[in-house]
């Protein structure tokens, strides 16, 4: 699963500073700052679009104010079709979050972003960078049908340290398959992500997230965690991540009742963006 490596290791520049030469990364002279694009699935319509800033030392800046301008490069005069405000998200993930923003796209194809980024010391610097649009989603789309994966659980036998490798593994997340879930046809929230052996770092943090909203909305809301890996040490991917897809972790899934996704969001979480749709869901 040669794909889902890669994508991974464009997150890893966000999480960790790194080099340019990888998709959405542009190079920059030496006293400028680098956009990072690290979303592995952008689409035609809505998508959660994330952004990572590296400063002139290759250190992630997470207090600036953002602003993006979208661009469609299919013309030769290519006009802006977008714009809006980015806010950091990284309350529990310190310097591993991101800028988030919603936009739509109308098209497929080849996309650019100006980057206007301006910090409380008065540093500002603007950047531009292209970026693909897909004409569909490599993973379930907002509206699609949720996949009815059988990922092992609770009830199949399985030891709790062989369903999570997060340090302090949550027996509530691993009662339900995601196919069992959908049978129930209750609302319920699914992370795909693996805590122990993370490339982007922040799994275990959007891990805790989930179990903060599952402890509040447990009773309207069911809630599951897929690790990524059957075997992390063989690298050898689950079924389930297989099924949807994934080029990347984490990921986490609102699936409504009727069992269709009705939002999806790529990369680490907070408690803050994601608790609203959660409250959408369970009312």
């Amino acid at each position: 699963m040669r794909y889902f490596i890669v994508s991974l290791l464009i997150l890893v520049i966000v999480a960790c500073g790194g080099s340019t030469g990888a998709p959405g990364v542009r190079a920059t002279a030496a006293d400028q700052w680098t956009p990072v694009l690290p979303a592995s699935d952008l689409t035609v319509g809505r998508n959660r679009f994330l952004l990572g800033i590296l400063d002139e030392r290759n250190r992630p800046i997470v207090d600036a104010k953002v602003h993006l301008r979208f661009f469609d490069l299919s013309e030769p005069q290519p006009p802006l079709k977008a714009e809006a405000d980015a806010i950091f998200r990284g309350t529990n993930l310190g310097d591993k979050g991101l800028y988030v923003t919603n936009v739509s796209f109308d098209r497929a194809g080849a996309w650019g972003v100006e980057v206007q980024a301006s910090r409380p010391d008065g540093a500002s610097r603007t950047a531009r960078v292209q970026f693909e649009v897909r004409a569909q989603s490599l993973t379930p789309a907002i509206g699609a049908p949720a996949i009815p994966s059988k990922n092992p659980t609770l009830k199949d036998g399985v030891p709790l340290e062989k369903l999570s490798t997060a340090q302090r593994p949550d027996p509530a997340l691993h009662q339900l398959s995601i196919a069992d879930a959908l049978a129930q046809k209750k609302p319920f929230v699914v992370l795909f992500g693996s805590p122990g052996f993370c490339k982007t770092a922040t799994c275990a943090p959007s891990l805790e997230v989930v179990q903060a909203l599952q402890a509040k909305y447990g009773e309207r809301v069911n809630f599951i965690h897929v690790e990524i890996y059957k075997d992390p040490h063989q690298g050898i991917v689950a079924e389930a991540v297989e099924q949807w897809h994934l080029p990347s972790e984490p990921w986490l899934f609102l699936v409504d009742a009727n069992g269709n996704v009705a939002e999806k969001l790529e990369g680490g979480i907070t408690l803050e963006e994601v608790e609203p749709a959660v409250a959408k869901l369970a009312a």
